[in-house]
């Protein structure tokens, strides 16, 4: 898998949370799209990147108007890049095209003014500085956002205007035909004129404001990072989102999450009147094993593990209370209901391949990799075996890894175990079956993640969900022959 595919798989991951930023200029847009992930020995670049994010909101919290500010103005900015590109290539500007940079350096320089009213001003447009462009393209005292070419400019372009001002007045003065059309034949002569000076003009000011061309196209480059990183600011206030503790590469230590939160499937159980059960879990260097029942939110563990993980990567605050971590090469989410469409493959042929593609990186590399019941598309006893042997050899790896499966037997020499709480505090109390049946299943289950010893194994939880769903009597006694015990309704 290349690096672009790579970052395009966390893009996915990440969509959501990318739709939720208030981007407005075509400058932050492009920032975003073009964002890299963060790599091991970049720790202490991202843990400044970060603390210069918490200074932002900080100054948020402080003044909630601000960000508003800061958004109605990057609201205003238009794209001027192929103007820019015009400079560089030493063409004549259009009367539109010097609109623009006037519009937009007077636009940038009070983003740049309003950042250094609160300290937020980036490093890298410190010393920006686009107040000669204005004075250039506004020869008045007062600074307006329209734009003509000035008489001042030329004086010759002056006397014609002056000439052309007169000739009109004359036309309308006059109610002879003949004189009218003279006058228009004079007039004609002037506007001509009028355009040729303008063009003479409009080379001038572009010969001018070549000596801009670079400060013109390097803000181009920095603004979009400065609205980019307004915008995550915001969002990390909005969803009171938390700095990152980043570990240097060297370090051995574990990743520690606490309570972590998927804020998509968040606002979606909202809607709904129900929370989000945050994760909670620490995760060694080598295998840990999250195991429980389908239905039992292990998925949605994985997921939200990966979205955190992907955030601080490329720059953002987790949706969490605390994270801990060393800066991973690499993210690798392979889940059991892969398909490739593309080419034709199966869910476990695709399976085969991600799995294939994610043993290569590993072995040059360390990331985190994420596997969400690994085999499940093929028959249990293999899909166990394709697991059994997965976990060994990524214990052996320098990657930190979670495997979520529901195979029993699954045990590997050195790995954590967790499991999903689910039923197993319900199932130990005294609450009558008829007083269960009539709530919903998901009232019943706690899809909190606990650690447990390598021999919990795997809960057996699929004939208590049938009870509680109320599969029939008789098929519960059938059931009952194949799992070697009783079980009975109250």
């Amino acid at each position: 898998m290349t690096e672009k595919e790579e970052i395009k798989e966390s893009f996915d991951r990440l969509k959501w949370v990318f739709n939720q930023l208030k981007l407005e200029s075509c400058y932050g847009k492009n920032a975003l799209s073009h964002t890299k992930p963060y790599k091991p020995g970049q720790e202490e670049e991202l843990r400044q990147y970060l603390n210069y994010l918490n200074t932002i909101i900080q100054k948020l919290k402080e003044n909630p108007n601000l960000f508003i500010k800061f958004n109605k103005l990057f609201m205003e900015l238009r794209n001027i890049s192929g103007s820019v590109k015009n400079l560089l290539n030493n063409n004549t500007l259009g009367e539109t095209e010097l609109f623009e940079i006037k519009n937009y350096s007077i636009i940038l320089s009070g983003i740049l003014d309003l950042a250094k009213e609160n300290n937020i001003l980036p490093q890298e447009l410190e010393n920006l500085n686009l107040k000669p462009v204005i004075q250039l393209l506004n020869p008045d005292k007062i600074i307006t956002r329209s734009f003509y070419i000035h008489e001042s400019w030329s004086k010759k372009l002056q006397t014609i205007r002056e000439q052309k001002q007169s000739i009109e007045a004359k036309i309308v003065s006059t109610n002879d035909v003949e004189e009218k059309n003279k006058y228009r034949e004079e007039r004609l002569i002037l506007v001509n004129q009028e355009k040729d000076e303008e063009l003479i003009v409009r080379k001038t000011l572009s010969s001018r404001l070549k000596e801009y061309e670079n400060i013109l196209d390097y803000s181009i480059k920095n603004l979009g990072d400065f609205e980019l990183a307004i915008t995550k600011a915001e969002l990390a206030t909005h969803y009171d989102c938390s700095i990152p503790t980043i570990f240097d590469v060297e370090s051995n230590n574990q990743i520690k999450i606490e309570n972590a939160i998927e804020p998509e499937i968040t606002e979606s159980l909202k809607s709904n009147n129900r929370n989000f059960t945050p994760v909670s879990l620490e995760l060694q260097k080598g295998v840990t094993l999250l195991t429980g029942a389908n239905m039992g939110g292990k998925s949605v563990a994985l997921k939200t593990i990966a979205l955190n993980i992907d955030l601080i990567r490329f720059g953002f605050f987790p949706f969490a209370e605390r994270i801990e971590l060393k800066v991973p090469d690499f993210v690798v989410f392979i889940s059991g209901d892969l398909q490739d469409s593309k080419t034709g493959l199966s869910s476990f042929g695709a399976e085969i391949k991600a799995l294939t593609q994610l043993l290569e990186k590993a072995k040059k590399s360390s990331g985190l990799v994420l596997c969400d019941e690994l085999g499940r598309s093929t028959n249990p006893y293999e899909g166990s075996r394709f697991v059994l042997a997965l976990s060994d050899w990524l214990q052996s790896s320098s990657s930190y890894a979670i495997i979520a499966t529901h195979y029993d037997g699954i045990k590997t020499n050195g790995a954590a175990y967790y499991q999903v709480a689910g039923l197993r505090d319900l199932l130990r109390s005294d609450i009558k079956t008829q007083t269960i049946n009539n709530k919903e299943l998901w009232q019943l289950m706690d899809y909190h993640l606990i650690r447990v010893s390598e021999d919990s194994g795997v809960p057996r939880e699929a004939l208590n969900i049938g009870l509680l769903l109320g599969l029939p009597e008789d098929f519960i006694e059938r059931l009952n022959k194949y799992y070697g015990h009783s079980t009975s309704r109250h």
